[in-house]
């Protein structure tokens, strides 16, 4: 290798060694070693790139990626769940945030992801959230269903500000270390989120939410990332059930690194904790598990919302 792009590695190499969850799952000296001769011969930055699905791989670290130029470089790992080709479809239609009321009462919130990684929207986001949930009268609500299958991730904060008065306040989960320590709390207090001690959304309230109502939480094997961030924070409240297929398994926050002004590391650093402490290496799993039977267009045909309102049904009797 030219030093230039050898010293431009070893930058990289250093920022996985220092910082990567699975650090230490894996021999340093052997994995440089083994980029090294991936690497031989390369005489450009360019040349070197494709070393870093291996070095992901190896750290089995399949939320992160390298980016140079605007180019991702990311191991990929495959799901072992067949896609559902009904939320593939209904993806294809970039949807936006969907709150109506169904039947005897029950409110549905589709919570789709989003591409605003940035800090400057989250309150304007998480507000159009609760102001969408206003709309329907929310004090006459009997329980909810929080449809996060067609949450393929972004930045969990607006999502978690949204639904805030909802999930209701106290502790709602985590980041937490390979080792199980906590870093960072996440907990809503007075209808905002908070991460530890900072408040992360300024929201004014939405309308009438009565709290405590049943909630039933819809999943995807598309629901990955800040998706699977909701369904933690959702993990162990009471009166909340879980319905469909086993998520994607992107349960790790990441961090950004730069390397140089063409080129970034976005590394997994955490997993994430439900608020009785549960740590999701992989994947959150329904405790009504309904492969398929999803239909975005009829929720009267769709096998998961017909599940979650029959079980809403005798949860809100058992309420009143």
């Amino acid at each position: 290798m030219a030093d230039s792009v050898k010293a431009y590695l070893d930058k990289g190499l250093d920022v996985l060694q220092q910082n990567a969850l699975n650090r230490q799952q894996v021999n340093w000296q052997d994995l440089r070693q083994a980029a090294y001769a991936k690497a031989k011969g390369a005489q450009t930055y360019e040349e070197v790139l494709p070393v870093y699905p291996f070095l992901f791989e190896q750290l089995n670290d399949y939320h992160g990626w390298l980016t140079y130029k605007g180019k991702p470089y990311h191991w990929g790992k495959k799901s072992r769940q067949a896609k559902n080709a009904a939320v593939q479809e209904a993806l294809k239609n970039k949807p936006g945030v969907q709150v109506k009321v169904l039947k005897n009462g029950i409110g549905y919130i589709l919570i789709p992801g989003n591409s605003d990684f940035g800090m400057k929207n989250i309150d304007r986001n998480a507000q159009a959230i609760r102001d969408s949930i206003s709309r329907i009268n929310p004090a006459k609500i009997k329980g909810w269903i929080i449809d996060l299958r067609l949450n393929t991730g972004g930045n969990m904060y607006p999502m978690l500000g949204g639904l805030a008065e909802i999930i209701g306040n106290g502790p709602v989960g985590s980041f937490m270390t390979a080792e199980g320590q906590p870093d960072e709390q996440w907990s809503i207090q007075g209808g905002n989120f908070f991460v530890n001690q900072a408040q992360a959304t300024h929201l004014t309230s939405g309308g009438e939410v009565a709290p405590g109502l049943p909630v039933a939480v819809l999943l995807s094997n598309m629901t990955a990332s800040a998706g699977e961030a909701v369904a933690i924070s959702l993990q162990g409240r009471p009166a909340t059930r879980f319905f469909g297929e086993t998520t994607f398994g992107l349960t790790t926050a990441n961090q950004g690194f730069v390397l140089d002004k063409n080129s970034a590391i976005n590394l997994a650093v955490l997993y994430e904790a439900d608020r009785t402490g549960v740590l999701y290496k992989e994947h959150v799993q329904p405790q009504v598990e309904i492969i398929g039977g999803d239909n975005f267009l009829d929720w009267r045909k769709d096998k998961k919302v017909t599940a979650a309102l029959q079980w809403l049904k005798k949860s809100s009797k058992k309420k009143s």
